[in-house]
């Protein structure tokens, strides 16, 4: 990776989307970077526009216009297999996201398989490694998701996204449906693993956000209104809708 180049950039990016002879912008000309080892959040209500903008980075979605880069070049949704590879996500609900029937080591190695990750021994080995990065033990690793807790999923879903050695890890509410005594021990996870991967973390949650992320961006009706340092919007928000999602975060604690 070249120093000083963003991991991800997106430039002016607006998207829509027509349907039933209505038409709706759900990322209006967004503008941001993901440096190298930088977790950076993107906060905002149901239906501001940061799960698309997510789609978008991750080329599951084209943009009407703007540009996204990946790692200084531009990308669109026609990747390469190394690019597909390079940004990797997780999403809110671990149950849904991975295969009743495999055991954990099993879904991970299969995801090394999909990548085409060298040989069976490499993929064994990506997946054994993979899976201790977030603490899952061999006896874990050898059950089935009906037999784990939210958590346990959870860190097997990263573990799953981690084996492809990806240099940006998009984050989509990924406590949001866990206990809350659960929640912490996945940010702090998260902020563990920052030293291998830069991160994106979506949550509707500012308290979320404020555990982990280095800067922020503050989406409202598919426009960031405001972004900063984590630290300075939360101490000096000069939007009210930010002031308003703070006020809330106030009421719900993370226990770490």
């Amino acid at each position: 990776m070249n120093a000083g180049v963003p991991v991800m950039e997106l430039r002016s990016v607006t998207k829509t989307y027509h349907a039933l002879g209505s038409r709706v912008t759900a990322v209006k000309g967004v503008s941001l970077q993901v440096g190298a080892g930088e977790v950076v959040g993107i906060v905002g209500e149901s239906g501001s526009g940061k799960s698309t903008l997510a789609r978008i980075m991750l080329g599951l979605e084209p943009v009407d216009s703007g540009e996204v880069l990946l790692v200084g070049r531009a990308v669109g949704v026609k990747r390469t297999r190394e690019q597909r590879r390079q940004v990797q996500i997780v999403f809110q609900d671990p149950r849904s996201s991975l295969n009743p029937r495999m055991s954990m080591l099993a879904s991970v190695e299969d995801f090394a398989v999909v990548h085409r990750l060298g040989d069976r021994a490499e993929r064994r080995r990506r997946a054994v490694q993979a899976l201790e990065s977030v603490h899952l033990s061999e006896t874990m690793a050898a059950r089935r998701p009906p037999e784990l807790s939210g958590g346990q999923l959870q860190r097997a879903c990263l573990a799953r996204a981690l084996v492809t050695e990806p240099s940006l890890l998009v984050a989509d509410e990924p406590t949001s449906s866990l206990d809350v005594s659960i929640q912490g021990q996945i940010l702090n996870l998260l902020d563990e693993l920052r030293s291998r991967v830069s991160m994106v973390l979506i949550s509707h949650d500012m308290a979320v956000i404020r555990f982990i992320s280095d800067r922020v961006h503050v989406m409202l009706g598919g426009e960031i209104v405001e972004s900063g340092p984590t630290a300075q919007i939360m101490e000096h928000a000069q939007h009210e809708y930010t002031r308003r999602l703070i006020r809330a975060s106030l009421l719900q604690p993370i226990d770490a």
